[in-house]
């Protein structure tokens, strides 16, 4: 065994200078990486030892790893810190370093090769060739943080004031540290409110500018603007190439911008959904939108906010303009001469056309149930319709749509302006002529029994004229003759209907319809052949009347189309 060496202490006048510069150096700011590097530099020229190292735990907090060093070679260090890790927790197999850093107390090893639980590490050792090593506990604020570790090559003997020396320069590294964590978390602190400050500089200006997004779409709601004026101010806001305001059925309410957008993508838009009593009433989309998504989203809910007013407003008076003009047509169109009167009188003050004009019956045969009528394709169509032509009458009476249309305009005419309403094809008119608002009434009734007649088939809008015989007894005077000779004609039939479920009528019905073909009636009927030569031969028994006779089919088919009229022309429930 040999003897241990005196060590030669570094005067006191290096030592101050050497810690001077290492407390300029956390004054300085420096970070932690620094601090440690700077410490065992200094610890290695002032305590004479050979080697240095700042043994810091790792993440897990299992083991030290060796992350500062002088001295040591760069296969020592890897071989510390992969091959024999320093383990932490274990009392069993601690290296010196491990209890340091445990207990907070330093551990002096004169000899490392005469100490039993250094044996797992005297491999490294004497490849880096030292015997002493002195651990001390590094610590910041009331934490041990790590270890500072000396290194020999020759055996030195434990001394007190050495290890005091070696403590204090680690309480000095211990103490600057402390000032470093300390400016950098002050530094953290700085920066988090430097950019809470920079967030609340940016949020006063998006407030500012919502605000004047604001100010200018309350604005638009104050002018008496209308959507159109609402879309051209929300694009200039955002920026946008095109906007459009459209309704839950994809009706466009109004649009601005580039008119060379074909059918833009919802999914390529900014949008903001327009509420109207908690229910989704309309939405506006914004494409290519130059402004910041923030605030472009702010623009379009304040736009949303406005719109909703606007559709309020613009409702609200669609509202009492279709009671208006619903109450007027139903009093025109009405069997009671006082209310017709009166109610032209209300629509000659209201500047309506009401005197030279047809009646337009229209009804849409896709639609089940009136209770949405008002809301339906069709009704919005006839309330754009009324919108752009002010002076034309047009309200809902029971199941239908009426228009008073000016007598100059003809079928086609009207029909052109259906289609350009994009009216869809499951809507037919009938188009009666009136001689007078006090002619109203009949002509009503004439279009809608025609329309429950035959109006139903193509084309789009129909005549009286265009229906042929039915169309000409529609036009009768006394309906009561007319029912009086259907009853003549199929008074019998009807009655063998009634006491036999013969059904006569509706074989002679669809008999005279298939061009009086007896197979093609089996067919539709579903009966054989001969049973429709059966009933047809009952029928001329009961009627007189053959149909091998060109003026007696007449008969049949005259008596046929007034028995339709009856039934489609009688009072009507919605008739006041």
């Amino acid at each position: 065994m040999s003897e241990p060496m005196p060590h030669e202490v570094t005067p006191t006048t290096v030592w101050i200078a050497a810690l001077e510069l290492l407390a300029r150096q956390a004054g300085a700011g420096s970070s932690s990486e620094d601090l440690h590097q700077r410490l065992v530099a200094v610890g290695r020229q002032l305590t004479g030892f050979d080697f240095c190292a700042v043994l810091l735990p790792d993440e897990s907090r299992t083991q030290l790893l060796i992350r500062a060093w002088a001295g040591l070679d760069t296969f020592y260090v890897e071989q510390i810190n992969s091959r024999n890790p320093l383990t932490l927790g274990s009392t069993a197999r601690q290296s010196p370093s491990s209890r340091a850093y445990t207990s907070g107390v330093s551990v002096w090893v004169s000899d490392i090769t005469q100490h039993a639980d250094f044996t797992q590490w005297s491999g490294p050792a004497r490849a880096q060739g030292y015997r002493t090593l002195l651990a001390v506990p590094l610590r910041a604020g009331d934490q041990i943080v790590g270890t500072f570790n000396c290194y020999n090559r020759e055996v030195i003997a434990p001394d007190p004031q050495l290890r005091h020396l070696v403590e204090a320069l680690t309480d000095f590294a211990s103490a600057a540290l402390e000032i470093t964590r300390l400016r950098q978390a002050e530094t953290g602190r700085m920066n988090q409110l430097e950019d809470l400050n920079q967030e609340l500089r940016d949020r006063q200006v998006r407030d500012e500018r919502s605000q004047e997004l604001h100010r200018r779409l309350t604005d638009v709601a104050l002018t008496n603007s209308d959507l159109a004026h609402l879309a051209q101010e929300s694009a200039q806001m955002v920026g946008a190439g095109f906007l459009r305001i459209v309704d839950e059925s994809g009706f466009v309410l109004a649009q601005a911008g580039s008119d060379s957008v074909e059918d833009p993508a919802p999914e390529d838009s900014n949008s903001a959904v327009v509420l109207l009593h908690g229910e989704a009433a309309a939405r506006i989309e914004a494409f290519g939108v130059t402004l910041d998504p923030d605030m472009a989203a702010r623009a379009l809910e304040h736009a949303a906010t406005v719109c909703a007013l606007l559709l309020l407003r613009d409702r609200t008076a669609a509202e009492a303009e279709a009671r208006f003009r619903d109450d007027l047509i139903g009093d025109l169109c009405s069997g009671d001469p006082e209310r017709r009167t009166a109610a032209r009188q209300r629509a000659l003050r209201a500047n309506l056309l009401v005197d030279e004009v047809q009646v337009v019956v229209m009804k849409d045969q896709s639609e089940g149930s009136a209770a949405k009528a008002d809301n339906s394709p069709l009704g919005r169509r006839m309330r754009s319709i009324s919108s752009r032509r002010p002076r034309l009458v047009c309200g809902r009476l029971g199941d239908y749509w009426v228009a008073l249309w000016p007598a100059e305009e003809g079928a086609g005419d009207i029909a052109a302006t259906l289609r350009h309403s994009a009216i869809g094809s499951q809507v037919h008119a009938v188009v009666a002529s009136a001689s007078g608002s006090g002619d109203l009434a009949r002509a009503f009734r004439m279009a809608r029994g025609a329309l429950e007649l035959g109006g139903s088939q193509a084309p789009l809008v129909r005549t009286i004229e265009d229906l042929g015989v039915v169309g000409l007894l529609l036009q009768l005077e006394d309906q009561t003759a007319v029912a009086s000779f259907s009853d003549r004609v199929l008074g019998a039939l009807r009655q063998s209907d009634l006491e036999r479920s013969t059904d006569l009528i509706l074989t002679l019905r669809t008999y005279l319809a298939h061009d009086c073909r007896a197979d093609v009636s089996a067919q539709e009927l579903f009966v054989h052949k001969n049973t429709i030569s059966q009933r047809l031969r009952r029928i001329e028994k009961l009627t007189g009347l053959s149909l091998a006779s060109p003026s007696d089919i007449l008969q049949f088919s005259a008596a046929l189309a007034a028995d339709g009229i009856r039934a489609a022309s009688g009072p009507s429930a919605t008739e006041r």
